[in-house]
């Protein structure tokens, strides 16, 4: 601040030294009481920025340039519209500043506002963010009424890139004989937004959409996959060794079997029982791991649908002698 109230107090001394050595080049400073009161707004505006008022300060800024019109006040009032997030305006008033020509004899600080705004203008260039409104459902060559927060583009310019604030915007479009549409949106600095309006037919079929779809992980389709075929497998499989351990206990109650024929009869009934108890007991703890790795998906999915379910598949074949897990993803 030290530096920036030093810098405001050597232009103030050379806005009298300028009338007399450099007169054509602050034509818009003509007589001793406009310069004394560019002085006095530069000094209100400097004394805001202080107290974090900008948007006093840029009252007081703008106040003063349209006086003086120089450089030195012209640069104020963008730095002010820049720390505002006013990017759009800062841009604006830095290439004004920047491509005032330079007059003979004019004094330094003059020429350093001037390099500043240069500098400022380039760095803005990239961080001023832009809305382009593509219209559906009309003709290229159909004359349509794009507006921006309610101010209405020019027609050969509706349907370019348009310069906005950061923030929130509203857009809409309107052609002969169909209904307006609007929708909200927001940018943010640098970014180059797309915005689909739908009119017509196109808005009729749900058209206009510029977000794009949520893209699923396949370890969600997989997961569940697995967790439901373990939890079948499991079922079914659980079921067959009870109803087969029945049997055993029919032809050897108690386990002991009356004769040796039930016993060579039960004797392979239990060992396939046995086998199905275990492959139950492996697909559920597998219904068990694949619900894990689905709920895991749900977290891991986000941006842009790049598969649909369709080309995930997931098969689970029980045999007699275990499980076999097939796929496609």
């Amino acid at each position: 601040m030290a530096s920036d109230r030093a810098r405001r107090a050597l232009v103030a001394c050379l806005f009298g030294v300028t009338t007399i050595v450099a007169a054509e080049a602050v034509a818009h400073a003509q007589t001793k009481t406009e310069r004394d009161m560019a002085r006095a707004l530069m000094d209100e505006g400097d004394a805001k920025v202080e107290k974090k008022d900008l948007e006093g300060a840029l009252r007081a800024y703008r106040a003063a340039h349209a006086i003086m019109g120089v450089p030195s006040t012209g640069i104020e009032v963008a730095r002010t519209e820049e720390k505002l997030g006013h990017l759009v305006e800062a841009h604006k008033a830095a290439l004004e500043v920047a491509r005032s020509p330079e007059k003979p004899g004019e004094p330094k600080p003059f020429t350093e506002a001037r390099e500043a705004a240069k500098k400022l203008a380039a760095e803005l260039e990239t961080r001023v963010p832009t809305i382009t409104v593509v219209v559906q459902g009309v003709p290229e060559s159909a004359p349509v009424e794009v507006k921006i927060n309610g101010v209405l583009l020019p027609s050969e310019a509706a349907r370019d890139a348009q310069p906005v604030n950061p923030g929130k915007h509203e857009v809409s479009a309107a052609a002969t004989g169909l209904p307006p549409v609007s929708k909200e949106v927001e940018v943010a600095e640098a970014q180059r937004l797309r915005v689909a309006l739908a009119l017509g037919d196109a808005a009729a079929s749900g058209g206009g959409s510029d977000k794009p779809g949520r893209r699923v992980s396949p370890l969600v389709y997989v997961g569940f996959g697995v967790g439901g075929a373990g939890l079948i497998a499991g079922t079914v499989t659980g079921v067959l060794s009870l109803s087969r351990a029945g049997t055993v206990e029919d032809l050897c109650p108690a386990g002991t079997c009356p004769t040796q024929a039930a016993l060579d009869e039960a004797t392979p009934v239990n060992d396939s029982a046995k086998t199905l108890a275990n492959v139950s007991n492996v697909a559920f703890a597998l219904a068990v791991v694949g619900v894990g790795v689905g709920v895991a998906g749900i977290f891991l999915s986000g941006g842009e649908a790049r598969k649909s379910p369709e080309q995930t598949s997931l098969r689970l074949n029980v045999g007699p002698t275990g499980l076999g897990l097939v796929g496609r993803f």
